[in-house]
């Protein structure tokens, strides 16, 4: 009834099928090499040929032993179209096997943005500034981490002789909570704020200790963490650090500008370059204060020195048995103890107790701002006698009215600024003149040398006096 050959190369199984002789319709079908898909030709007859049928076609490619997958409408359409048309209909898919799915088993997939990220940079940007390239990874407390990817289950496929296709398993990257991560229905998600790490078995944590073992630098950029820092190297010059927990610092401590909202440990020293500031939450301890502006809320202990710096304190400022003293403003509510204050060199040097720091610096603020109004209210009223134009006019009345405010609020302010006048200052070693001493704005200069003292107020009198220091027994 027809004539059917088959070909089998390396890469291809061909095979020929007609209806009848050599100018009846006929077919190519070849298939893939993995016998998942068979493409077939189908070409009309010549002269007076009979047309290949359907039927015809479809049982040759049972007896080849296709017979998963037949797309019939495909077949259907494409012998119609050659008998029809006379022309050939290549490239027509005839047979297509079923894929097997792949087993996967249920995982964790950590967030894109985690897996991929590197310190931005903008391109565009006119200048960058490198400070600010973090080499950290900081999470916030209920921050989704990774996803949870639901188990698929493996199915086996079939090709299109009818022969099953295993499936295949996957083994996805696994990703595991660890310390400070919880694992909830949609992922893992951060139970408390602080730097993502993933170890090299995939266990996810959230430490709430960041430990920069080589310091702070280009490579790690500015700091800005949610727990403690731990600081083991240096800082350069530049770079700021912000921490909501404490700070530890095993070397000497350079301040650019540090922002610590509990204690600051630093086991070394603090060196500011005269414009650093640092502000501690907590208390602050350090083995000597050059050259930097300090505020903390609790104790401020140096065994050291400080020179040549601001340090206010919400507490008690001491010294070491040593601790020099030596051309500083130092405010503190509780008080101050030293070895020594000053220099022989008279350094001046300005001690002030009792006082809240927070209420002076918002008096200094004011006061300064009173002078700068002060100046253009005298300029705007030499233009406005002039002439009297109405948008200077109108100038004038906010700048005056801007003074009157801030007259108005200082009063308000200064019963809160002397909060302790039981506060004293107390040298074991010398205190030299140079030296001004102040207790609740109650002045004191040191005319000079004196030794082994103690200053307070006396309330009765409303002066600063000294006494022999007593002896530790």
């Amino acid at each position: 009834m027809g004539d059917e050959r088959v070909n089998e190369t390396r890469d291809e199984t061909i095979l020929f099928i007609r209806q009848g002789d050599n100018n009846t319709g006929y077919a190519e079908v070849r298939v893939s090499p993995d016998r998942k898909k068979a493409i077939a030709h189908f070409f009309p007859p010549v002269a007076s040929g009979a047309f290949l049928t359907a039927p015809v076609f479809g049982g040759k490619l049972a007896e080849a032993g296709i017979t998963h997958g037949l797309r019939q409408d495909a077949i259907d359409e494409a012998i119609f179209k050659a008998n029809s048309t006379h022309e050939a209909v290549r490239d027509v898919t005839v047979a297509q096997g079923t894929e097997p799915v792949t087993e996967i088993p249920e995982h964790f997939t950590l967030r894109k943005e985690f897996l991929d990220r590197k310190p931005e940079i903008n391109p565009d940007a006119a200048r960058i500034d490198w400070h600010t390239l973090s080499a950290f990874c900081i999470v916030t407390h209920k921050e989704p981490l990774a996803r949870r990817i639901p188990a698929v289950e493996g199915k086996a496929g079939t090709d299109i002789y009818g022969t099953e296709i295993p499936f295949r398993v996957e083994a996805p990257t696994t990703f595991t909570p660890g310390a400070n991560v919880a694992e909830l229905d949609k992922g893992l998600f951060a139970s408390k704020s602080g730097r993502l790490s993933v170890s090299g078995d995939g266990e996810v944590s959230v430490e709430d200790v960041l430990e920069l073992k080589k310091g702070v630098d280009f490579t790690t950029g500015n700091i800005t963490f949610p727990g403690d820092v731990i600081i083991r190297g240096k800082v350069a010059d530049g770079f700021k650090i912000y921490a909501a927990g404490s700070i530890v610092t095993s070397e000497v401590l350079d301040v650019t500008e540090i922002v610590c909202k509990k204690d600051l440990i630093a086991q070394s020293g603090i060196e500011g370059r005269s414009k650093g500031a640092l502000r501690v939450g907590g208390s602050l301890s350090a083995r000597y204060i050059q050259n930097c502006k300090v505020a903390a809320r609790g104790d401020i202990n140096v065994s050291g020195s400080m020179v040549q710096s601001t340090v206010y304190s919400m507490s008690m400022i001491r010294m070491g048995e040593a601790g020099k003293l030596v051309g500083c403003e130092v405010i503190a509510i509780g008080g101050v103890r030293a070895f020594e204050i000053g220099s022989a060199h008279g350094v001046k040097t300005r001690v002030r107790c009792g006082t809240d720091f927070t209420v002076q610096q918002e008096l200094d603020i004011a006061n300064e701002q009173l002078k700068v109004l002060a100046v253009k209210i005298q300029r705007a009223e030499e233009v406005y006698a002039e002439e009297k134009l109405q948008d200077i006019g109108k100038h004038l009345e906010e700048l005056r009215a801007k003074k009157a405010e801030i007259l108005t609020r200082i009063p308000l302010v200064l019963p809160r600024i002397d909060r302790n006048d039981e506060a004293f200052v107390e040298v074991s070693g010398t205190v030299y003149p140079g030296t001004e001493i102040e207790i609740c704005h109650v002045g004191y200069s040191v005319l000079k040398p004196e030794k082994a003292v103690r200053f307070y107020l006396d309330k009765s009198k409303g002066v600063v006096l000294s006494e022999p220091l007593a002896k530790k027994d």
